[in-house]
């Protein structure tokens, strides 16, 4: 099943950066953060990672290919989503040279890698009745819908 993004989740993402977590079999947790992402495509998303961010994933999360992540920053709070897919490390290819290439221009990251998440799931997090519901069964107009009567606001991009 695809994960619908409205564009102001898209925006959120792409601007404030995201926590990434992984987790190995057993249930150990390891988060890094992803300070460059893009929405490659509806339902995926792709981190640029310095060696050592990517050091930190990559031995659980080639035994446990899911991820985990939320905006940071002042997303956690304006944009109360738990996004969770499975994850892959890309080295070479496609998506990790443009990726790679716009992280080095708009952030002076030097990529090592980039982690591209398939979404899977879409949780919100927004305290009160509402944390935890799950929001991927949506289609794209009711989810854009829900979220409108929720929040108004979207970030610009920051350094």
């Amino acid at each position: 099943m695809t994960v619908n993004l409205t564009d102001r989740m898209k925006a959120w993402i792409e601007a404030m950066g995201c926590h990434l977590c992984v987790a190995t079999p057993e249930g150990v947790p390891f988060v890094v953060l992803g300070r460059y992402a893009e929405v490659t495509g509806n339902g995926e998303v792709a981190f640029a990672l310095a060696q050592d961010e990517a050091k930190v994933i990559a031995p659980a999360l080639s035994k446990n290919p899911r991820v985990a992540f939320g905006v940071s920053r002042q997303g956690g709070i304006r944009a109360a989503y738990q996004f969770k897919g499975t994850g892959e490390l890309l080295r070479s290819g496609s998506v990790f040279d443009t990726i790679a290439a716009q992280a080095k221009e708009e952030k002076g990251i030097d990529a090592e890698s980039v982690l591209l998440v398939r979404l899977t799931e879409l949780y919100c997090t927004k305290p009160g009745y509402e944390a935890g519901q799950r929001l991927d069964g949506m289609s794209p107009e009711e989810l854009d819908a829900w979220e409108r009567q929720r929040w108004k606001d979207v970030p610009r991009k920051r350094d």
